[in-house]
């Protein structure tokens, strides 16, 4: 037994160093990516304008997600755990590998990579995440706590990303960059190739419900009436003289945003969908809803922020002494007091506090106020760490007061518009053309705390509602909240400029708008639901 304990131990960990190691390739990527494709050929970009290289950003950002929600399907039915991971390792790594090519023209080779990077994630990221709900037996009442671990790992990964390769990229060449992440990528597929044994817990590593043999040609079908739809649009779009990059990328955010509503539909009118059930999808049509506003707006900070940190933003200024050391006191006030309650390690409790001493001690002798600058990649870490900060309390919260979606969907919408509102002010009332980091820091924070109420009880509240002939397939709709709020902002984001002071202003109110009608909905609706 001892021995079975240890191994499950070894395997969360391997899994979580595997997926911290994907997430770091990738939000990595992601900090470089959008510079890549908008700054000049003499500064060794591609020379698209910010607007294009915006709706590239999002609508890649988008397929990313929608090809998440058909990961696990392809893991449950064909490949199984492990040869979809180490499948998805490899179309990450070779993506990566592709843009690290220094060529004269890279545009072409710029959307194959897109294509191996967006399969690749779609394939890794829900069936590790899987691996790990399925690494222990059901007696183990642990998955509160392997989730835990699991999370912090993907966001530790996601915090140094924008630091570490956003550095190299940015001051070295975007190649190194995104050749640093191809080599994460390796180290992660290596590590779990090596830990098999570790995680191969129940057989869960292979396929749980294997394509019968009367299934493929209906499958087939699906797949040919979908390949000849799109190639028919096409056609007509090409005997119009209309394909071009915008309207492939416009249609592909129709495609994104229209499959999930085909696909409650379908749910909702399907004859084992009992009336009950299909007042639940109804509900958790409007909570998808919400959520895709709320991902639309979260997701802004990799392209919206970064455009503004490239020339709109003081990224040198000075940060007051003792204001500094009262935030040096607070937060290792609070890892020191998780750490007394969750651990007896006395090396890490020391280690720890050694770090907080020397912070403290830098912060409290230095003569005069702190001059800094701030590299403009590093605004992509502030998501992450807030996440890191927010994820103990929030886990705390949700121990003791059972989560409910009447409240904290309509909360986290409201909370995004209102860190849109926040971001307003600078660009209309303050300088301008120049906002200091911390209207930045502000918004993304409050934006944190919306992810906190609506990212937690998603997969809850759709397990919740969803038909029980249908729980399987439903969870992986979630993932379509985030493309689907990405696909619209491909769109959007060709809108924005800090001469247009009413961008921030106008998404803020839109969801004020949404968050009091799910207010107004949600109150008198939802609670009638019976729970399962």
């Amino acid at each position: 037994m001892d021995n079975i304990d240890n191994n499950q131990s070894k395997g969360l960990i391997s899994l979580t160093l595997t997926e911290s190691l994907e997430r770091f390739s990738y939000y990595g990527m992601q900090a470089i990516l959008l510079y890549y494709m908008y700054y000049s050929i003499s500064r060794g970009g591609l020379g698209f304008t910010p607007s294009t290289a915006a709706s590239i950003f999002a609508i890649y950002g988008s397929l990313s997600y929608l090809a998440a929600a058909c990961g696990g399907y392809i893991s449950d039915r064909i490949l199984g755990g492990k040869r979809t991971v180490s499948l998805g390792a490899i179309m990450i790594i070779i993506g990566q590998l592709i843009l690290s090519i220094p060529l004269s023209n890279m545009i072409l080779l710029l959307f194959v990579s897109l294509i191996f990077l967006t399969v690749g994630m779609g394939l890794l990221k829900p069936t590790i995440t899987t691996m790990v709900g399925n690494l222990y037996d059901e007696r183990y009442n642990t998955r509160a706590y392997r989730f835990t671990i699991f999370l912090s790992g993907i966001n530790i990964g996601a915090f140094l990303a924008p630091i570490i390769i956003g550095f190299l990229g940015m001051h070295v060449n975007f190649h190194l960059g995104f050749f640093t992440g191809a080599i994460a990528m390796l180290i992660g597929l290596c590590i779990f190739e090596y830990h098999t044994k570790d995680y191969n817990q129940n057989n869960s590593i292979y396929t749980s419900d294997p394509i019968e043999p009367y299934e493929v040609r209906k499958i087939f079908d699906r797949i040919l009436f979908c390949v000849v739809s799109i190639a028919l649009v096409f056609l007509l779009m090409y005997s119009f003289d209309a394909v071009n990059l915008t309207n492939i990328i416009t249609l592909l955010s129709v495609i994104t945003v229209v499959i999930p509503f085909i696909y409650f539909f379908v749910i909702i009118t399907s004859n084992d969908t009992d009336p009950a059930e299909r007042r639940g999808m109804l509900i958790y049509v409007i909570l998808f809803i919400g959520a895709a506003f709320f991902w639309g707006i979260e997701e802004q900070g990799p392209i919206v922020l970064a455009i503004m940190a490239n020339g709109n933003t003081d990224n040198d200024f000075t940060i007051w002494k003792y204001g500094l050391l009262t935030f040096f006191i607070v937060v290792f006030a609070i890892i020191g007091y998780f750490l007394h309650k969750k651990t007896d390690s006395k090396l890490l409790k020391l280690f720890t506090a050694a770090i907080a001493v020397f912070f403290i001690l830098i912060a409290a002798l230095h003569n005069g106020d702190f001059y800094v600058h701030i590299s403009r990649t590093w605004y992509q870490a502030i998501n992450p760490l807030f996440i890191l900060i927010f994820t103990p309390i929030f886990a705390k919260l949700w121990h003791h007061h059972e989560s409910s979606a009447i409240k904290t969907f309509p909360i986290g919408v409201l909370l995004a518009s209102i860190g849109c509102l926040v971001l307003y002010l600078p660009i209309r009332f303050l300088n301008g053309g120049s906002v200091n980091p911390l209207w930045i820091v502000l918004t993304v924070g409050i934006i944190c705390l919306g992810e906190m109420l609506i990212s937690p009880v998603g997969l809850s509240v759709t397990y919740r509602l969803a038909p029980k002939n249908f729980v399987s397939q439903m969870m992986g709709v979630w993932y379509l909240s985030d493309a689907a709020g990405q696909a619209i902002n491909s769109q959007v984001v060709r809108y924005f400029s800090v001469e247009n002071v009413d961008y921030f202003l106008v998404l803020g109110i839109i969801g004020i708008v949404l968050s009091a009608l799910m207010f107004g909905i949600l109150h008198f609706i939802l609670r009638k639901v019976p729970k399962k």
